[in-house]
């Protein structure tokens, strides 16, 4: 894999609203037991509106999946805090280039105990920064439509939301990045 440009903002600290230290990079290779260990504090609710999926755990040859990241046609961002001395992912943030090469599908998980701080908002606008460095146009995501959460939080973000192509119990939100982008 080889790596693209990651605008120089993305790595770096976020501070919380009420003073806790994050620290936000792309994600590594090295970060598969955090990841693992992130997926498995989530609660089952979270987990299932994440994954469309009952999922407990990464199993198999999925742990390091989340890890491997071809930087040609994705990005994945990790935000990192330091708790009881070690460190605990909070937030995942990614895109994966579409096949149109012009538009990617992205993902976006925030740790149950860290929600509404503001740290969604923070990856997603990284994520948006990069996926334009990258070139690309149009950012979207099927969402459970159970999920109200991300539906009110993607509008508040800009996205539109239709209905799926994948069928009722699906929205799609979806972002224009290019300079058409109101």
């Amino acid at each position: 894999m080889t790596t693209a440009p990651i605008p120089n903002h993305v790595e770096g600290i976020w501070c919380a609203p009420e003073g806790s230290i994050v620290r936000i990079r792309p994600i590594e290779a090295a970060d598969t037991t955090l990841i693992h260990e992130f997926v498995t504090s989530l609660s089952s609710e979270t987990r299932y509106l994440r994954f469309m999926a009952a999922v407990k755990e990464l199993s198999g040859d999925i742990p390091d999946r989340p890890t491997r990241v071809d930087q040609q046609r994705a990005a994945a961002l990790v935000a990192i805090v330091i708790a009881d001395g070690a460190d605990r992912v909070v937030g995942v943030a990614r895109y994966a280039r579409n096949a149109d090469v012009e538009s990617c599908d992205f993902a976006i998980v925030v740790a149950d105990d860290w929600r509404r701080r503001g740290l969604g908002s923070f990856l997603l606008t990284l994520l948006i920064d990069t996926a334009c460095a990258h070139g690309l146009k149009r950012m979207g995501g099927d969402v459970p439509a159970i999920n109200e959460p991300m539906k009110v939080f993607a509008k508040a973000h800009g996205f539109t939301q239709r209905r799926s192509h994948d069928g009722p119990r699906l929205v799609r939100v979806e972002l224009r990045l290019d300079s058409e982008r109101e």
